[in-house]
């Protein structure tokens, strides 16, 4: 009876413990929240690294009122939003977020949707968005700047994972020491990219760069200021699609080497130092004009 007794009690205290650990479909952080707490509504953490491990997969992170929230590493499924503030992410002299999630098991979408953040390097940040693994990353209506040190990215990818997608759309990326996004899948698994509606400007490099095993899209884009190409695409395992983008004041509009190809649409190509290098191919339904070097693109049929 006494053992019976002590197992229960026992039971209890376990199950009691569990409840205390769940962890929440929705979290909130707040500018006056504090780690310690559950994160819920009444009782919001202070970041969202504090947040994250008191938050299910495939829950959602959300802010309470304006408030810097630190930098994070996300290792599984989640939704970080920053609406309808714009949320910040000082990231001084380390990466904003990290993105790592490697149990595709428990965790097969293996999907991240970062919406609504501020996202500032302060000059000495490395990466804004550094993208290590995972099967699907969203990333809309987000600014991301200021990351200077070394090799700085606003996005970066360098990933093992097959297939892999990424959506960057409504996004203000600037002033950062390298590319603005820079793009590197596995051999015969490439990466596939699709960039819409975004400002890329001010970046030390390209401001999107197809590096290796990537494909892309690219769609009303302003791609302005850049000390290298609008897009470039470096190997033959590389291409991309860019259509109703405005490519200026860059060293080269469009550059798709070692055969790669770039394909063009409705684009504008001007006050670039160079139009195009390498294999960009057209439409004929470009504005080419007023480059220094005014090179057209190899005109295709349509079809």
């Amino acid at each position: 009876m006494k053992l019976s007794r002590l197992s229960l009690i026992a039971a209890l205290l376990l199950s009691i413990s569990t409840i205390a650990n769940a962890q929440a479909t929705r979290t909130w952080v707040s500018g006056v929240g504090d780690d310690v707490n559950p994160c819920s509504r009444t009782a919001p953490c202070k970041t969202f690294a504090g947040a994250i491990s008191k938050t299910a997969r495939n829950g959602i992170i959300s802010v309470i009122d304006p408030g810097g929230f630190g930098a994070v590493t996300i290792t599984k499924s989640i939704t970080i939003d920053g609406a309808p503030f714009t949320a910040g992410v000082l990231a001084a002299g380390t990466n904003g977020i990290n993105v790592n999630i490697t149990d595709f098991v428990n965790d097969p979408n293996a999907t991240v949707n970062i919406r609504n953040l501020d996202i500032e390097g302060a000059a000495t940040g490395l990466v804004g968005v550094n993208i290590l693994s995972a099967k699907k990353v969203n990333i809309e209506n987000c600014k991301i700047y200021g990351f200077q040190s070394g090799s700085g990215n606003g996005i970066k990818v360098n990933t093992t994972v097959a297939n892999m997608q990424l959506l960057v759309k409504h996004c203000t990326i600037t002033s950062v020491s390298q590319q603005g996004i820079a793009v590197t899948g596995p051999v015969n698994n490439p990466v596939f990219s699709h960039i819409t509606e975004s400002q890329i400007s001010y970046c030390g490099s390209s401001a999107i760069d197809f590096i290796s095993n990537a494909k892309g899209s690219v769609n009303g884009c302003d791609l302005t200021q850049n000390g290298s190409a609008g897009v470039f695409t470096e190997t033959a395992n590389t291409d991309a699609d860019v259509a109703f983008t405005v490519f200026q004041n860059n060293v080269i509009a469009a550059s798709a080497l070692n055969g790669s190809t770039i394909r063009l649409y409705n684009s504008q190509l001007t006050h670039n130092n160079t139009s195009i290098a390498g294999n960009v191919v057209s439409h004929g339904n470009n504005a080419v004009a007023n480059n220094n070097v005014n090179t057209l693109p190899t005109t295709i049929g349509l079809q």
